[in-house]
């Protein structure tokens, strides 16, 4: 295991690359107490970059990914039968290349795809300090094009070096990507379009650092600190260097209504926004005992403990997505019949259609009314209620 400190991991990425050798360089961030520790892998063919993410997957697994970004009504028909034509099941490159052949991918489009977010990748992990392991490996044997090469490592540099004079033009108004954006409430009506207005209310929480919500919004950081700077400048946002409470049981402490009242049913909601929680908690207390959670641990502590009638779960989440946390809970049977209602902000055809195989009964899209989370609850409260 390598140390390396702020700004150092590119010249170590480089030394492995000269080498010209195979394998994987695992990395993981050392960072502030509150702050989430990141880990991700990078693989290395024959001296080229040609993956990067949080873990390698194996060639289905990519597959799926790639197809689930770039062609998802076409991906698992595809996938099915490419897979049944396979000399060797195991190799990533094979697969992909099927694939291609089929024309479902192009190799221009998955090698500007894995490009970016390697880019955004080693952003991420050279801005802080952290520690990389190289293990030697070949079996993710991903190459791009028909002559097998990897990604041009003189673009991707210039590439970092171009994106981090941008930060640093912002860094008078943002001071880094890891900044936590806070909502200035009595501007906050001066946004003109609501739509800004309530995703500003969902993802800005004063925990998330604006990394964090790019994540979660799948948009490159520096496109999303561009257009809050702006916000900045007229007072709707402000950022922090750290949270207004970075004590981290206090963050991860479940809240809960006060005392439950024994005659009203009990709904557990699980998001890991503070304001979402607070939205929910307004439009059902009264009518319903509510629970919150803001993470996948504290929910499954609670549900494992005690009794609840509904579920409303959130898509994104920093310890595991609600379609895995959905399916988990579902495997249980005591939860088998459980209403869950997935409420999200996501609502593309492909987000749905994963609920739904998740094992979700309703989907609802952020944001939503009180009146109409009322009405979709009350459907399955007095259809799964013993009275």
């Amino acid at each position: 295991m390598e140390q390396y400190q702020k700004n150092q991991l590119k010249s170590l990425l480089e030394l492995q690359l000269e080498s010209g050798i195979n394998g994987v360089l695992k990395l993981e961030t050392q960072v502030n107490s509150w702050q989430s520790q990141q880990t991700a892998v990078l693989v290395i063919n024959n001296g080229c970059l040609v993956y990067g993410g949080s873990k390698i997957p194996n060639g289905q697994q990519f597959a799926k990914y790639l197809g689930d970004k770039l062609k998802p009504d076409l991906i698992d028909a595809a996938l099915s039968f490419a897979s049944k034509k396979l000399n060797n099941s195991q190799s990533v490159r094979e697969l992909i290349e099927l694939l291609v052949k089929l024309r479902v991918f192009s190799w221009e489009n998955i090698e500007t795809h894995i490009y970016k977010q390697i880019v955004l990748l080693l952003e991420k992990f050279n801005s802080h300090p952290g520690q990389a392991q190289w293990e030697d490996d070949d079996n993710f044997d991903l190459s791009f094009g028909a002559d097998r090469h990897g990604l041009n490592w003189i673009r991707v540099k210039q590439d970092l070096s171009d994106r981090r004079q941008q930060w640093a033009n912002l860094e008078s108004i943002i001071p880094a990507m890891d900044a936590i954006p806070n909502v200035i409430e009595r501007q906050l009506s001066t946004v003109q379009y609501t739509k800004i207005r309530e995703q500003l209310k969902i993802y800005i929480d004063g925990r998330k650092t604006l990394s964090d919500i790019a994540t979660e919004m799948d948009k490159d950081p520096l496109v999303l600190a561009n257009h809050y700077s702006n916000l900045v400048k007229s007072g709707v946002i402000s950022f922090d260097s750290h949270p207004a409470n970075h004590n981290q049981a206090n963050i991860n402490q479940t809240i809960t209504t006060g005392s439950p009242q024994k005659n009203l049913p009990t709904i557990l909601s699980l998001d890991d926004s503070r304001i979402v929680q607070v939205s929910i908690k307004r439009a059902l207390q009264g009518d319903y005992n509510v629970v919150l959670a803001s993470n996948a641990a504290e929910a499954l502590m609670y549900i494992n403990r005690n009794s609840i009638d509904l579920l409303l779960l959130d898509v994104t989440m920093p310890d595991v997505n609600g379609w895995e946390f959905c399916r988990m809970i579902r495997k249980m049977p005591k939860f088998e019949e459980l209403p869950i209602i997935m409420v999200t902000a996501r609502d593309g055809l492909l987000d749905k259609m994963k609920g739904q195989i998740s094992g979700t009964n309703k989907y609802l899209t952020k944001p939503f009314k009180k009146e109409e989370l009322l009405e979709v609850i009350s459907k399955y409260i007095k259809s799964s209620k013993r009275l």
